[in-house]
């Protein structure tokens, strides 16, 4: 289960004085799915995750791995916060230590043949996306529009539709990384 996520979760929360029912109102996330989610008793989906945190105008890492508030910050390969999704076995690797003034939020995806990381709600108006697969290959759904990738081609778009990814190889993982830019508010 993802505890440290239901503990990051209602931490934030509290800190802005905000209770279950608030968060359910931001997000569109039912309390008691919330409830789950901050005692460790259900794993959100990237779709949750993802209106969760849009819902409180954070980005997945600043959820996952927290906030860094150093000038110059080392992360060693074991310590880069993972979100995986027991279902389908994606994983969102935090590449980037992300801070309160970071607009900018660089993260590895690692997709299992045949999965879906489904569906990402839109992201606020202003975030743009680039990415790049690393290897393997996938499809981006951006709204209903499908674009085949494979492994180096990259793609830029608006993230303010919802977007997921696919991968349509019955044997070959996808490793792709994913640079969320935020230009507008400051949170994404």
């Amino acid at each position: 289960m993802h505890s440290g996520i239901g503990s990051r979760l209602r931490e934030l929360r509290q800190s802005r004085k905000l209770n279950l029912r608030d968060v359910s109102q931001l997000s569109g996330v039912s309390r008691s799915m919330l409830s789950k989610i901050e005692t460790g008793r259900s794993s959100p989906t990237a779709t949750t995750l993802g209106k969760i945190c849009e819902g409180l105008g954070i980005s997945i890492s600043q959820l996952v791995g927290g906030v860094a508030p150093r000038d110059v910050i080392v992360m060693r390969q074991s310590e880069h916060p993972v979100f995986r999704v027991p279902k389908t076995g994606f994983e969102r690797w935090s590449l980037s230590p992300i801070s309160e003034v970071r607009t900018v939020d660089f993260a590895m995806n690692v997709l299992p043949p045949g999965r879906s990381s489904g569906y990402f709600p839109p992201h606020k108006e202003g975030v743009e996306e680039t990415l790049y697969i690393m290897s393997g290959a996938i499809v981006l759904w951006h709204g209903e529009t499908p674009y085949e990738l494979s492994e180096g081609d990259s793609i830029f778009y608006r993230a303010h539709f919802p977007h997921r990814f696919d991968n349509a190889s019955a044997v070959q993982e996808a490793r792709f990384f994913v640079v969320v830019n935020n230009n507008d508010t400051g949170s994404f």
